[in-house]
Parts: structure tokens; C-alpha cells; sequence
């Protein structure tokens, strides 16, 4: 799990997007919630965060599958709609490992194009506040009513190329490779990150992820990435802490998962900060522990 900061306002794709509990302003471990995770049987939060816990589950997964056969690599296709150069699949594997990301992939324009369109016709749900709407809606009618931070588009696999993606045969054999094992779930989201004068505290309220943080999604996970609209540090661009996924201080993970930034500068080169820009279709992996 990387360090990053999260602070989007376009278009994005993200597979696998908690919303985690804490603000850097009260960044203490609230021990209660490591209580109520345990009686409820996410042991994942707990040992996730440690990554020596992460090598060994993969071993376990890699094994289990292998004696199960339950890598079903049938649910993989080659879309032809990542242009990925033919850049080799160990190379960019090993690349994650040693600095948590990677960002040399595109995905093509006339998926992009697809994309945003769709995702301005179907149903856009905020679940902060219950509010239901579609991307014209909002900026008619709800726009001047509402301050909303983000919105999730409703049935994200109905849409083709999105449907594609979640099966493209060279993603999966990255976050097989990368991972140990085949991946057999995938939580597939994408969300609408509107420009807005929110407070940071209003951000928050409404799961808005603006910390720097790692994510704990059980005892591994792996991120893919896209960018839909024009990204740069002006309008939200991802940043990530280089190589954080294993280089955390004991004292990080024993506390809230969410980082204030002055721990970070303390803690970390200026040149470990990466600012992760790009144009639309602009894909980027991510180990986010």
C-alpha cells in the first residue's frame, strides 16, 4: 500500500476505492474500530497494512489456486483498446514493486470518448447525502442548490469499453504478475469529481479522499487507473509517495491510515513526491498499501 494523496475533480476510474475513517487533523488510531473490525471478521484492515502479511497471502492464494485450478483465465480478452506498446509485462511488474506505480499506459480516444458520454447518461448516486441524478441534472437543476464533491456512476459494467477493461487480458496478466495470483474479483467504480468551493472538512464529510493515506482493501489488492478528462496538479492530479508500499515507519502503521502532510515531508524526499498528470485516457497502476 502506497502513500498517496487523493484529491480528484475530474472523471476517473478506480478499481477497488474504500473510503477510509480518519482526517489528518485527528490522525490517533481509534482503537474501537480495530475492535468492531475483528468481531466482525476483517482481519484484512488489521494484518493488510503489513507487508509482510501481503507476501504471504499471495503465497497462500497462488498455492490454493493452483491446486483448485480456480483461475479462470477464460474471463480474459484482448481488447485492443489499451495502447500498451508492447511493453513487457515482468518489467512494469517489477517496476511497481520497487516504486508502488507505474503510469506509461493509455487507453485509446474513441474509448475515452465512449466513456464520458455514457457516464453522462446514466444515473449519478452520491451517497453521502442519498441524492440521485444524471450529469445534465446536476449542472442544470442541483448545481446551484448542492454542493457535491463527487458522484458514482450507477452500473459502471454496463458500458462496453468499461465492461472490456474490467477483462482486458494484458491488465489482468499485470496484476496477476504483480500480485502472485490471479485476480477473480474486481470492484469496477467510476466517479464524477465536480469543481466545487467545498471546505476540506466538507470533502471529508462527503468521503472525499484529500489526505495523504493508504489503503487497506483486505489482505491485497491492486489499482488500475484512468484519467478521462485532462489532469494536472491544478485540477486534482493523483499524487503518490514513491516506493511508500513498503517504506512506512512502524509508527504509520499503528496509527490511522491517513498521513498529515507535515509527517510526510519529514518522513520522505521531495523527489519521492510524484504528481501523476497526464491527458484523458492516461492509465496508471498502483499498489495503494
Amino acid at each position: 500500500m502506497a502513500l498517496f494523496k487523493g484529491k480528484q475533480k475530474r472523471l476517473s476510474k478506480i478499481m477497488n476505492q474504500p473510503n477510509l475513517a480518519y482526517t489528518s487533523d485527528n490522525p490517533k488510531l481509534d482503537y474501537r474500530v480495530i475492535i468492531r473490525k475483528i468481531l466482525n471478521g476483517n482481519f484484512g484492515y488489521i494484518f493488510g497494512r503489513f507487508h509482510i502479511f501481503r507476501i504471504y497471502y499471495s503465497r497462500y492464494k497462488s498455492i490454493k489456486q493452483y491446486s483448485k485450478k480456480e483461475n479462470d483465465k477464460s474471463l480474459k480478452f484482448d481488447t485492443k483498446i489499451l495502447n500498451s506498446s508492447n511493453l513487457n509485462i515482468q518489467q512494469i511488474s517489477n517496476f511497481i514493486k520497487n516504486n508502488s506505480y507505474y503510469e506509461q499506459l493509455q487507453l485509446d480516444q474513441q474509448s475515452v470518448t465512449s466513456i464520458v458520454e455514457a457516464a453522462k447518461t446514466k444515473n449519478l448516486i452520491v451517497s453521502a447525502n442519498r441524492l440521485s441524478f444524471t450529469y445534465d441534472q446536476y449542472q442544470e437543476k442541483i448545481k446551484p442548490y448542492h454542493k457535491i464533491a463527487m458522484a458514482n456512476v450507477d452500473q459502471p459494467l454496463e458500458i462496453k469499453e468499461v465492461y472490456k477493461l474490467r477483462y482486458d487480458s494484458y491488465l489482468l496478466e499485470i496484476s496477476s504478475q504483480y500480485l502472485g495470483y490471479f485476480p477473480t474479483n474486481c470492484d469496477v467504480k467510476i466517479w464524477w469529481s465536480f469543481a466545487d468551493t467545498l471546505s476540506p472538512e466538507e470533502r471529508r464529510s462527503q468521503f472525499q479522499t484529500i489526505d495523504y493515506h493508504y489503503d487497506i482493501h483486505g489482505f491485497n489488492f491492486f489499482y488500475v487507473c484512468f484519467y478521462l478528462t485532462d489532469v494536472d496538479i491544478k485540477i486534482g492530479a493523483h499524487i503518490v509517495v514513491k516506493g511508500s508500499h513498503v517504506n512506512k515507519k512502524i509508527s504509520m502503521l499503528l496509527r490511522s491510515a491517513r498521513v498529515p502532510e507535515e509527517v510526510i515531508a519529514q518522513n520522505y524526499s521531495p523527489m519521492d513526491i510524484i504528481t501523476i498528470e497526464g491527458k484523458a485516457g492516461k492509465c496508471f497502476l498502483e499498489d495503494a498499501s
